[in-house]
């Protein structure tokens, strides 16, 4: 499916949904001293577009510090158990929102017939989050380290673009990711972002665990913000 046409789809079908929780028109919206800038597009709940800077921005929480993962992030209530993050964000919309900052969807990981990893554009994850009255940030991938070395986490998420599927008994399409599964250190084939590369929760093979002291106490507001990573422009060849 083109991507324009996935991005319409995307919005339509997620806008047909009921949404008793989301407000008709975007108020400014105040958590802890946390203020959308107006410039944003209001997208759904605690999800926003910014156009000028070609992101997605993206209100989160801290529900693990110090635990085996299988996510980075997830829908509040779905992992919370094995999570960094979770955010009330709507998948659909999230998806939707990576495609308008520019970002190109490859595809999930994929099993059969053999093993392929997640592709797709490489998407930059900034963390920010206040402390004592001070504005902090951080790389998110600083977050998160392999269980066995200790090394942190230093490969980019890609945008692996959740799967649509069809329900055997309702014949309507359904969206993976709106089972909970958003940002991955395992490979699912239902994840938004996804490493790109064989990971699992397997002590056997490579496994991700949060990095302690490096994030904020669980309870702390984070906003992402998620762009598209530039390529690295390559050094002019010498005479």
């Amino acid at each position: 499916m083109a991507t324009a046409t996935l991005l319409t789809w995307l919005l339509v079908t997620q806008a047909s949904k009921p949404a008793p929780d989301a407000p008709s028109r975007p108020a400014p919206v105040v958590n802890e001293t946390f203020v959308a800038d107006p410039a944003w597009k209001f997208l759904g709940k605690d999800l926003w577009f910014d156009p000028k800077g070609r992101q997605v921005v993206l209100r989160t929480r801290v529900v693990q510090d110090d635990v085996s993962l299988e996510f980075f992030l997830c829908t509040k209530g779905a992992k919370d158990h094995e999570t960094v993050l979770t955010t009330e964000a709507p998948p659909m919309l999230i998806q939707a929102a990576l495609i308008l900052s520019g970002a190109e969807p490859g595809h999930p990981v994929r099993f059969e017939p053999k093993f392929e990893p997640p592709a797709g554009t490489p998407i930059s994850i900034r963390a920010e989050w206040e402390r004592d009255g001070q504005k902090k940030q951080a790389d998110a991938r600083q977050w998160i380290k392999e269980s066995r070395s200790g090394l942190v986490l230093q490969q980019d998420w890609v945008f692996a673009g959740s799967v649509t599927f069809e329900d055997r008994r309702t014949k309507r399409p359904v969206f993976a990711a709106d089972d909970g599964t958003l940002f991955t250190v395992a490979n699912f084939a239902s994840a938004i972002l996804d490493l790109p590369y064989r990971s699992t929760d397997a002590n056997a093979e490579l496994s991700y665990v949060a990095h302690k002291g490096q994030i904020p106490p669980i309870g702390t507001p984070v906003t992402l913000f998620l762009s598209p990573r530039k390529p690295v422009a390559a050094e002019p060849s010498k005479p």
